[in-house]
């Protein structure tokens, strides 16, 4: 049985509030063998000991909203969306 080798896509990735503060970056370009959005988020969330869990994000590709159970998408723009209050 051949087994097949992981597809690394990069993406850009672009963090906003609480989670710009925590990864101290606005944005960085992110090689990851991740399927989903989800999976992407594990593992940013492990490089930069976010807090937030990933049911308490939203994320938008390419400045749509979708399910961070959808599959990942090679050279998108991924934002990660905190909870926010406002008034």
């Amino acid at each position: 049985m051949v087994t097949q080798p992981a597809l690394t896509k990069t993406v850009t990735i672009q963090y906003v509030a609480m989670l710009r503060e925590q990864a101290q970056r606005s944005s960085e370009e992110f090689q990851t063998d991740a399927a989903t959005y989800l999976e992407l988020y594990q593992q940013v969330q492990m490089r930069y000991g976010f807090a937030l869990a990933a049911t308490d994000i939203k994320v938008a590709v390419n400045h749509e909203f979708c399910a961070v159970s959808q599959p990942l998408v090679d050279q998108a723009l991924v934002i990660f969306i905190p909870p926010v209050c406002g008034g």
